[in-house]
């Protein structure tokens, strides 16, 4: 039979000397996570490490019927088509092989962007008659505008991606691969209003007669900036 050592202290007096150093760890602990949060870890003391702030890639759809054709060589207003198998109706903005054709959107970007370079992704699909391994190029432009700036500024320097006709031609999804990197005009800020263009870059490589019918611009941002309240 067991028997009760009576040398070992009576566990609530254990326990209750014990109170202040558990306190105190909780506490240290609870900094130390504050710390991480805030990216502030060995930054005002030596530390044995340091933790920078989550940075993390975001992505933001903006489509086709958020788009405005320019009124100086637009592409076509928006128009929709609907699918003959399984009615699936969709919404397009038709730009042309022969002529360069532009539209244009603009929008607070996410308060937690850092600021720096964007990269897009088009989605679209190619009009009938269309002819698979044909080039469509896509380029995208930015500039970033501030409270009081003018809203006719200069955009940033362009880029421009290439797609290839797939071989189930019209009617089928095409996702073109991401932009280089796209540095938006002006001196981006928090809550700037961020005008984009786009346009379908006929004088590079494009060699599609028939028209390409923009779906949507897929944007991604690095985010890293902490959002606090208005």
């Amino acid at each position: 039979m067991a028997t009760w050592n009576a040398d070992k202290p009576a566990i609530g007096n254990q326990v209750a000397s014990d109170l202040p150093d558990i306190e105190e760890n909780f506490q240290e602990l609870h900094d130390v996570i504050e710390q991480i949060t805030n990216g502030t870890l060995g930054s005002t003391a030596p530390s044995a490490f340091a933790v920078d702030k989550i940075s993390i890639y975001k992505n933001l759809y903006i489509p086709a019927k958020s788009f405005l054709p320019t009124t100086t060589a637009g592409c076509a207003a928006l128009a929709n088509v609907e699918l003959a198998t399984n009615d699936i109706q969709i919404e397009y903005l038709a730009f042309d092989g022969a002529s360069e054709e532009f539209a244009t959107v603009s929008l607070p970007m996410p308060e937690d962007w850092n600021r720096g370079t964007i990269k897009a992704k088009f989605f679209w699909m190619p009009a009938t008659g269309c002819t698979a391994a044909d080039t469509v190029e896509w380029e995208i432009a930015a500039v970033a505008i501030s409270n009081d700036d003018p809203i006719d500024a200069t955009l940033g320097t362009g880029q421009v991606i290439s797609d290839v006709v797939l071989t189930g031609v019209e009617a089928d999804l095409h996702i073109a691969g991401p932009t280089p990197a796209i540095t938006i005009g002006g001196t981006p800020a928090l809550g700037d209003y961020v005008h984009f263009k786009v346009s379908r870059n006929v004088g590079g490589t494009d060699d599609m007669e028939e028209d390409a019918w923009l779906l949507g611009v897929w944007i991604q941002y690095l985010a890293d900036e902490q959002v606090t309240s208005w």
